[in-house]
């Protein structure tokens, strides 16, 4: 492949708060040739933008292109990684010292920040990953309310043949 383009955004509700990424790789007639959407744990707003960074250069190396063109909405990561403002912040300076070695297995590339409407689409899947989350939360909330009802039911004995199958199943450490 000569060249890759990759939408790339990051995202947190709260600061930190929980934080999730989408990443859109596309070819140089602009076919999608991968994406995702994930969740990455807590983080600040710039630390997803640059842990979405980092997993768009990761994914982008597997192509071996011969230049990348990346695009975020994140006018501070982009500034940071093409050198432009100084990383002040310590957790900020660890994740761009992982993007600039990642970017480095690259022959060549850049980081352009863009509007928030060009980058719709690696929002989208940030907004995807932020609903999968709290699907899983209502499902995880159903479920304990059912498991809570069947266990009132249950005999002593019963309830003792349950928490042993719960701690084969997920030891206590």
């Amino acid at each position: 492949m000569v060249k890759l383009f990759v939408n790339v955004n990051g995202a947190a509700r709260g600061s930190p708060g929980e934080a999730a990424i989408g990443v859109v790789l596309a070819d140089e007639r602009g076919q999608v040739v991968e994406e995702c959407g994930e969740r990455v744990g807590r983080a600040p707003y710039n630390a997803a933008g640059y842990k979405a960074l980092i997993e768009g250069a990761r994914r982008a190396i597997a192509y071996s292109p011969e230049e990348v063109v990346f695009f975020t909405d994140n006018q501070r990561v982009a500034n940071q990684v093409n050198g432009l403002t100084p990383v002040r912040e310590p957790h900020l300076q660890h994740l761009l010292h992982s993007v600039v070695g990642l970017l480095e297995q690259l022959p060549s590339w850049r980081v352009n920040c863009v509007e928030p409407d060009a980058n719709r689409t690696a929002h989208r899947l940030v907004e995807q990953a932020f609903r999968e989350r709290a699907r899983e939360e209502r499902e995880r909330h159903a479920l304990c309310q059912q498991v809570e009802v069947v266990l009132r039911t249950l005999s002593v004995d019963e309830l003792r043949k349950v928490l042993a199958y719960v701690r084969s199943v997920r030891p206590v450490s």
